[in-house]
């Protein structure tokens, strides 16, 4: 789900220190899989308000690790997936964190969930990767132990920015989560890029999955001339806005993308007409490719469900990917060769993929020792004729955002 966290807050961003390559702290030793099993885990808001974006991550995870161990494993090692639902509560969120870290001894986390920033310190602590997942996180731009699979947030803006330039739209409206506190940290990132690009916010207002109805907030931003709207809300959250909105007549462009997208949208009203945005990896609706025919054999395969809940979505895409970029650092570190795999092998798998692509997935992915590794490409989706379409083709389109605006 598109959490919307564009900047962490100081508070957040103060919860990581500096970390040294390859060593972790004194007190905290290596960590080692079990022999011939390499466990990952993952941190899931599985349960809760914003689950409909969430739920189909963690079988498309699995979906990859079993197709990877049916054909042998990586260096002879299989993959263990470990999921753990933390209900969209911070603290069961730590927990979770604790139990795959200090109990399951998991080399590598995955977050699919906004309450990461409760456990950010402890997995950097005992020098675990956190390795992609659902969540948009400002870790990923602030931290050097998670390594995002696609799109980071700091790029959300100028993404969002530009869409609406695609269609001519002046004035944007922002419809932004109620559910963590730092949804809102968005707003003055947005209005520094708008400006700076020669668009004009024109409303801002706080929303939540559960509210009965968005009439109000349909009415307000009709009334101020919003002629592209952005809803950063779980899959369920934004269907009901855009409906709301086309009972009161006012249908803008919406702003469609990440994992608040679902094929359900194909038929929502105020979504199946107007809809332009963009996804972090190559999006879930392509079927055509080497990789994207791989990912559908093998959620066909093991996670067949998922296929028809009309919450699929970008998340299923996400998680796969984020398996396919721990199993390239598995394979590109020295996994198997002399005994149990650390984390110390999946740091250094990591920092060994230049411009890697996972197979034509994901944008290019770089990864540098001692700093952040922000993402700054997306992909172009659109619907047209109640059908996903990619309006500018499928390469990833790269570009930072607009220097003092973040």
């Amino acid at each position: 789900m598109r959490s919307l966290k564009l900047i962490a807050s100081s508070a957040a961003a103060g919860l990581l220190t500096a970390t040294t390559v390859f060593v972790g702290p004194a007190a905290a030793a290596p960590r080692h899989a079990a022999k011939g099993t390499v466990s990952v885990g993952i941190i899931c808001s599985c349960s809760g308000p914003l689950a409909s974006s969430y739920t189909v991550g963690p079988p498309a995870y699995k979906a990859w690790a079993d197709s990877v161990n049916a054909a042998g494993g990586i260096n002879g090692y299989k993959v263990k997936v470990i999921v753990e639902d933390d209900h969209s509560n911070p603290g069961a969120s730590l927990v979770d964190a604790e139990n795959l870290v200090g109990s399951d001894h998991v080399v590598a986390v995955v977050d699919s969930t906004n309450n990461d920033s409760a456990w950010a310190t402890y997995v950097e602590q005992h020098h675990v990767p956190v390795i992609g997942g659902g969540a948009v996180t400002p870790f990923d731009i602030t931290s050097s132990d998670f390594f995002a699979a696609g799109q980071t947030e700091d790029d959300f803006v100028i993404a969002e920015v530009e869409a609406a330039k695609k269609v001519g739209a002046k004035n944007i409206g922002e419809l932004y989560c109620a559910e963590a506190a730092v949804c809102q940290e968005l707003l003055p990132p947005l209005r520094a890029t708008a400006k700076a690009e020669g668009v004009n916010v024109a409303y801002v207002a706080e929303i939540s999955a559960s509210q009965p109805n968005y009439t109000a907030q349909c009415l307000a931003a009709k009334q101020a001339g919003v002629q592209f709207l952005a809803i950063g809300e779980a899959v369920t959250a934004v269907q009901a806005v855009a409906a709301d909105c086309a009972k009161q007549g006012f249908t803008p462009w919406e702003e469609i993308g990440d994992g608040g997208v679902s094929k359900s949208f194909l038929h929502a009203p105020g979504l199946d007409a107007k809809s332009i945005g963009f996804e972090t990896d190559i999006p879930f609706f392509v079927t055509d490719t080497p990789g994207t025919e791989a990912m559908v054999r093998a959620i066909r395969k093991y996670s067949p469900s998922i296929l028809s809940s009309p919450n699929y979505n970008e998340e299923a895409t996400i998680s796969y990917i984020s398996g396919l970029l721990f199993g390239a650092a598995l394979k590109a570190g020295t996994t198997g060769k002399s005994g149990p795999v650390t984390t110390n092998e999946i740091y250094g798998g990591l920092y060994s993929l230049h411009g890697d692509t996972l197979g034509g997935m994901a944008p290019p992915l770089t990864f540098k020792p001692n700093q952040p590794n922000p993402v700054d490409c997306w992909y172009w989706i659109g619907i047209k004729n109640h059908k996903f379409t990619t309006p500018y083709g499928l390469r990833p389109h790269c570009q930072a955002p607009p220097p003092g605006t973040l």
